[in-house]
């Protein structure tokens, strides 16, 4: 049991604290994080419209969305906590002679934060046409934090690949790392608010 209390449970600057004074760094556990405001900012631009006394099909939207967002934020969370310890088990995995189950523990959780960022994005896109005026802009801001959380998952994956060039680890991400990243090329955040 890892004794130290989860990154998800510190006051923001504790965890803040925690992260830029490591002796290691955190990136997988960055990005869950980070993908997860993304999803609670997104979540909030519906409580926004449903707030505002919205009805018919942008209330149903709205409330679609929570129950899309609330599932993936909370994997996410899970995935910030897990990542802490990963390093621990891919030691363990390793030393008992499983190397490439040691590998993977360091590659499935980029792999899922990046698609749960890219799902939380497409989401929240199709949103766009029932988010209320007041926060139409904070919809925009989830958007592009979706995607770009979803981009450093994958970019972290890859930096994996880069360091483990072993056959069998590339056979395994290589194809998840080139359809994320088509899936991710084709969010359409806005480039400017005011376009």
């Amino acid at each position: 049991m890892h004794s130290e209390i989860r990154i998800t449970e510190q006051k923001t600057s504790e965890m803040l604290d925690g992260i830029a004074l490591a002796s290691h760094c955190q990136a997988g556990a960055t990005v869950a994080v980070s993908a997860a405001l993304a999803a609670s900012l997104g979540q909030a631009t519906a409580n926004g419209s449903l707030d505002e006394g919205v009805t018919g099909a942008p209330a149903d939207a709205a409330r679609a969305l929570q129950a899309q967002l609330t599932p993936i934020r909370a994997r996410l969370q899970q995935l910030a906590d897990s990542d802490a310890v990963a390093i621990g088990e891919f030691a363990r995995l390793r030393t008992e002679g499983h190397a490439l189950a040691a590998y993977a523990v360091l590659c499935d959780g980029p792999q899922e934060m990046a698609e749960l960022a890219a799902q939380a994005a497409e989401y929240l896109q199709a949103y766009r046409p029932f988010v209320s005026e007041r926060t139409h802009d904070d919809l925009e801001f989830s958007i592009w934090l979706s995607a770009a959380a979803a981009r450093g998952g994958v970019q972290l994956l890859d930096s994996n690949m880069r360091i483990w060039p072993f056959p069998e680890l590339h056979a395994k991400y290589n194809g998840a790392i080139d359809a994320l990243l088509a899936r991710i090329d084709a969010l359409t955040p806005v480039k400017r608010i005011r376009d």
